[in-house]
């Protein structure tokens, strides 16, 4: 099996894995993937992504009174 042959042959394994997954299981497997990935970068590089799409969860103060 040549090289290219053995690639062609995991995608379509992989395809057809892929497809018998839930939306569940297919956004597990990309959030797995994207750790995967993100591991790779320096810290400052995270700390810049974080500053644009983590969200900082506002306290809502309890009012008392009326």
């Amino acid at each position: 099996m040549t090289q290219k042959e053995k690639e062609e042959l995991i995608f379509d394994i992989a395809q057809q894995r892929v497809g018998q997954l839930s939306h569940a299981g297919i956004f597990a497997m990309a959030v797995d993937q994207m750790c995967s990935l993100l591991k790779r970068e320096p810290e400052e590089e995270l700390v810049k992504l974080s500053t644009r799409f983590v969200k900082t969860k506002n306290k809502k103060k309890k009012v008392t009174g009326f």
